[in-house]
């Protein structure tokens, strides 16, 4: 498998993890919710503290993933938003 398959595969399962984490936040009010960090990179396991709805608007895009800031692969996206402790990406050709 190369590299930019292997980070693509990685995503989705890192996507699958938020999206079981975002039903069991399901009717959590108040504080952040904790995320995955969606980089891709096997070894990361960085959480991210961002709020539901901030999140559910990333979600929106089916292209948009959730990162730590710095963590972007040039090679398969491009960093659509920088926000306050997390940084938003678009993949290329998903």
């Amino acid at each position: 498998m190369d590299r930019k398959t292997r980070l693509e595969e990685n995503e989705k399962l890192f996507r699958e993890v938020n999206e079981r984490v975002e039903q069991l936040q399901e009717g959590v009010s108040g504080a952040d919710q904790h995320w995955v960090c969606e980089c891709g990179d096997e070894t990361c396991f960085v959480q991210l503290t961002v709020g539901l709805p901030e999140y559910r608007d990333v979600r929106s895009h089916e292209d948009w993933f959730l990162i730590a800031p710095d963590h972007e692969k040039v090679e398969v996206e491009r960093v659509v938003d920088r926000r306050d402790g997390y940084w938003v990406v678009e993949k290329y050709d998903l």
